[in-house]
């Protein structure tokens, strides 16, 4: 399925009829710094039981996983008692494009459960926050800072805006957390304005990040936000205006849905006998603790995920209760420098999938 430029989706069925189970994982890697790697990103160097390089565990580790498990059965001849259907994706890591497309498309219009092969290790996923991206614009007018009476300065009308909105924000999630999921998240990450200290700014800029849960809509946060910033302007000389940049919505799957049970049952036996360092297994329990997550290291939890998927997109008509999992090798070290994924994992991960996907039918 071509996309812009030339990059394309790909779609790849096996077996046929009811039911249908999509497999899912994104083609496209986040940039990088070559500067801070030990070794070539863009070459995976082998050392010991680690594959260094960029995307192999964010996620190409997963998606090469299932696109091997579909072979495999394809070539033993496995019968299947419905069909699988690969969705490879491109630009999950820039507002999950490809995903959207394919759901466009109707290629989720007769799906009955949904894996996706991010990074979690021997953990399950089925649910996540959403994520929203807010550009906060504050419009004044320069001057000379020894005049600032013949100016605007955007930044006081900025900081005064984020004051504002960071306690509206407080106010709107005091007792609301979603049993799954916990609290939405609101972060002020990027900060712009001004060119000289001699100089009254003309304009400045902040971004937000939010990850955000069912129970409070992407929607309904901005529109408090917007009615702060309405108010605001009205009683000063500010021009502060807000834009939605990103609109991704949360995902919570079936608690105890076909797809986390299988996993589980399937693969405890290989989280068992996984080879891990006490060192490895205490940095582990360290990452999951600071999430609020479980953590076992020998059998396979059914968690949330402060992070999204192209899930989102395949199942924005279905946000609660669908037969979703997210399960793939891999570990927290994507997005980092020396990038890495465990060769066994990986591939006991295509055993793990081949058993999944036959069984699934049963």
């Amino acid at each position: 399925m071509p996309m812009t430029g030339d990059r394309a989706n790909l779609v790849a069925t096996l077996g046929h009829g009811q039911p249908v189970l999509a497999i899912s994982g994104h083609m496209d890697v986040v940039d990088v710094d070559e500067a801070h790697w030990d070794t070539d990103p863009f070459e995976m160097v082998t050392k010991g039981d680690r594959l260094y390089g960029r995307g192999v565990t964010d996620m190409k580790d997963g998606l090469a996983a299932l696109v091997i498990a579909m072979i495999e059965l394809k070539e033993q001849a496995v019968p299947l008692n419905g069909t699988i259907r690969l969705l490879a994706t491109v630009g999950e890591e820039v507002g999950e494009l490809g995903a959207q497309a394919l759901t466009a498309a109707g290629y989720m219009q007769d799906v009955t459960g949904i894996l996706i092969g991010e990074p979690t290790g021997y953990r399950v996923m089925y649910a996540n926050k959403g994520t929203m991206n807010l550009t906060v614009t504050s419009t004044g007018k320069a001057a000379h800072s020894s005049m600032p009476q013949l100016g605007n300065n955007a930044i006081f009308h900025l900081i005064n805006a984020l004051h504002l909105m960071q306690d509206e924000f407080d106010r709107m999630t005091t007792g609301v957390r979603n049993a799954t999921l916990g609290e939405t998240v609101y972060n002020v990450d990027v900060i712009a304005g001004g060119n000289q200290v001699n100089a009254i700014p003309g304009s400045a800029t902040a971004q937000i990040n939010l990850r955000t849960i069912p129970e409070l809509s992407n929607h309904a946060i901005v529109h408090h936000f917007e009615q702060v910033l309405d108010q605001y302007n009205q009683r000063s000389n500010g021009h502060v205006t807000v834009e939605m940049a990103t609109d991704i919505g949360p995902l919570v799957g079936a608690t105890d849905g076909k797809l986390t049970r299988l996993i589980q049952k399937i693969g405890n036996p290989y989280a068992a006998k996984q080879t891990i360092t006490p060192a490895e297994r205490d940095y582990e329990a360290k990452i999951l603790k600071l999430l609020d997550l479980p953590y076992s290291p020998t059998e396979i939890l059914a968690v949330s995920s402060p992070g999204g998927t192209d899930g989102a997109q395949f199942l924005k008509d279905h946000p609660v209760g669908f037969d979703y999992a997210v399960f793939g090798p891999g570990n927290d070290s994507q997005h980092q420098d020396n990038e890495w994924t465990s060769k066994s994992q990986y591939l006991d991960f295509i055993e793990i999938y081949k058993q999944v996907l036959t069984q699934y039918f049963d």
